[in-house]
């Protein structure tokens, strides 16, 4: 088994994991079934995820990726998509799939990149951790399709990794939160 860095504790175990896949699975195939959608995986977090989830799908679909940063190490930046996906989409059905979405400002980036050209775009993300309230200057983006809902702690885990490593394992992790502790003033008795 891979050791589990000290700081980091068990968010969803692999039961669970696998659980909100095949529920998600059910949505997307409700959804789409007919549409001969391609699924196009967000590179490198949204591997794990797409792998699991197109094998529940019985039904005809095309894949493909796209290679697309915005972080180095917990640091979010500017979105760069350094390679696109080969298949035409022109008017076909997109599904972009990825681990996680905080803001979802890749995502958004991303869903920008195929506008214009498919015939629809959908996103299905593993874990929603994006906070319900929007700020001004960075909205929240909700995805069509969601798996599980974290809290907005750092992720490690079924495709979230830590400076490249922990992307397999079977479950998924949180940073654990560092609690500040008050001192506690004595006061003399007289």
């Amino acid at each position: 088994m891979t050791p589990i860095p000290e700081e980091y504790e068990l968010l969803f175990d692999a039961a669970t994991v696998e659980h909100a896949v095949d529920q998600i699975a059910v949505r997307i195939a409700l959804e789409l079934a007919d549409a001969l959608p391609v699924f196009v995986c967000i590179m490198n977090g949204g591997l794990p995820f797409m792998w699991d989830l197109t094998k529940r799908l019985n039904f005809p679909l095309a894949m493909d990726f796209l290679y697309a940063t915005r972080y180095g190490g917990m640091e979010g930046g500017e979105v760069r998509i350094h390679t696109r996906p080969r298949t035409n989409l022109l008017n076909r059905n997109v599904v972009l799939v990825d681990d996680v979405i905080d803001h979802g400002v890749t995502m958004q980036a991303v869903v920008n990149e195929f506008e214009g050209a498919a015939a629809a775009v959908w996103t299905a993300v593993l874990v929603n951790k994006s906070e319900r309230s929007v700020r001004a200057d960075c909205p929240t983006f909700e995805p069509d399709f969601v798996a599980l809902t974290a809290p907005t702690r750092f992720l490690i885990g079924r495709g979230m990794d830590l400076d490249g490593l922990y992307r397999n394992l079977p479950g998924i992790y949180a940073r654990r939160l560092i609690e500040s502790v008050t001192p506690v003033h004595e006061t003399k008795r007289s």
